[in-house]
C-alpha cells in the first residue's frame, strides 16, 4: 500500500560514470530533505493475464511522516489516504471504503516516495539501461515484487517508478510538476466516511 515526465532524466550524471550506490545515496538525501511533495500522475497498469492495459490520472500529496493522498480523477474517481496509521480506498461509484491499518509492509512506490530510505539494503540495486534509471530486485522473496525500476532526474527527485510482479503485471507511475516543501494541512490525510458507505476491513 502513490503520479511522460520520464524523460527528463539526469543531464548532470552523463558525464560521469554510472554509479548505482551514489544515485540512490543522492535520492535518499533528496527525500530526507523534502517534508512534503505535491504532484501530478499518471499510472499505467499492464495485465499479464489479459494483455490490456489501463491508464489512470490524478494528484498526489505527500507530507512526512507517512501520510500521502491519492486522488484518481481520470478515467474513475478514486481515493487513496493514508494519515500515518491507516489506509482508506474509497471508490465513490462502488459505494465501500477499505480500511487497513498501516502496520507491517507498505508497497514498494509507498516506501520509495516516503523517503524512508534502505533501498541498499533491501535491494540489489544495479544501473538499467538510460543514465538515472535504477533497476531493484528484492533481496529477500516478495510476494508483491519480483523486481522494480526507479528513474531520477538531475536533483535526484523520482520522477518514475515501475513495479513488476511475480505474476507478470507491471504497473508504472510517472510524476511532474512537482513542488517540494510545501504547506499542506493535516486535514487533508484524514478520511472521514460518507453517510451510506460500506466500511470493509482490509
Amino acid at each position: 500500500m502513490i503520479v511522460g515526465f520520464a524523460g527528463a532524466l539526469v543531464l548532470g550524471l552523463l558525464a560521469q560514470p554510472a554509479s548505482p550506490d551514489g544515485l540512490v545515496r543522492r535520492v535518499e538525501e533528496r527525500s530526507r530533505r523534502t517534508t512534503s511533495l505535491v504532484a501530478d500522475f499518471v499510472q499505467t497498469y499492464k495485465s499479464a493475464a489479459l494483455g490490456r492495459e489501463l491508464v489512470e490520472r490524478g494528484t498526489l500529496q505527500l507530507k512526512r511522516p507517512g501520510r500521502m493522498r491519492w486522488e484518481y480523477v481520470h478515467p474513475e474517481k478514486k481515493t487513496f489516504v493514508s494519515d500515518g496509521k491507516s489506509f482508506y480506498f474509497y471508490v465513490p461509484a462502488e459505494r465501500q471504503v477499505i480500511v487497513r491499518e498501516q502496520a507491517g509492509e507498505q508497497g514498494i512506490a509507498v516506501r520509495l516516495l516516503s523517503g524512508e530510505g534502505g533501498m541498499l539494503s533491501q535491494f540489489d540495486v544495479s544501473p538499467e539501461g538510460t543514465a538515472g534509471r535504477l533497476k531493484l530486485v528484492p533481496k529477500k522473496p516478495d510476494p508483491e515484487v519480483e523486481r522494480a525500476f526507479v528513474e531520477a532526474d538531475a536533483e535526484g527527485r523520482i520522477v518514475g517508478i515501475e513495479i513488476w510482479d511475480v505474476q507478470g503485471n507491471k504497473s508504472r507511475f510517472t510524476f511532474g510538476r512537482m513542488r517540494e516543501n510545501v504547506a499542506l494541512d493535516d486535514r487533508q490525510f484524514r478520511f472521514e466516511v460518507p453517510k451510506g458507505v460500506a466500511v470493509i476491513g482490509g
